[in-house]
């Protein structure tokens, strides 16, 4: 199941990459909430989109979730998720 890895540019992107990554390990807001230490309705607000979340904390429910931000010139990030889809399996874990 392709979760829509890859470039966000809206607080909505990224906050629905967040809640099918969620979902599709079977977590729930109170789990990831019990391993973050982030209060349920931050997590709720980030998965809806709310422009105006913190990025320290966006950053620690990633963390959380097990999942990388990363930064890469436009121009650079294209050839780069193709050489990532070729060897991604969804159930790959990172530490």
């Amino acid at each position: 199941m392709d979760i829509g890895f890859g470039p966000q540019r809206t607080p909505e992107a990224l906050g629905s990459l967040f809640r099918t990554e969620r979902k599709r390990r079977d977590m729930t807001l109170y789990q990831v909430h019990a391993t973050s230490g982030l209060s349920m309705r931050f997590l709720s607000e980030f998965e809806r989109g709310k422009p105006n979340v913190s990025l320290v904390k966006v950053m620690q429910a990633l963390q959380a979730m097990g999942l990388e931000l990363m930064i890469f010139p436009r121009r650079e990030a294209g050839s780069l998720m193709i050489q990532h889809r070729k060897h991604y399996k969804p159930d790959d874990q990172i530490e």
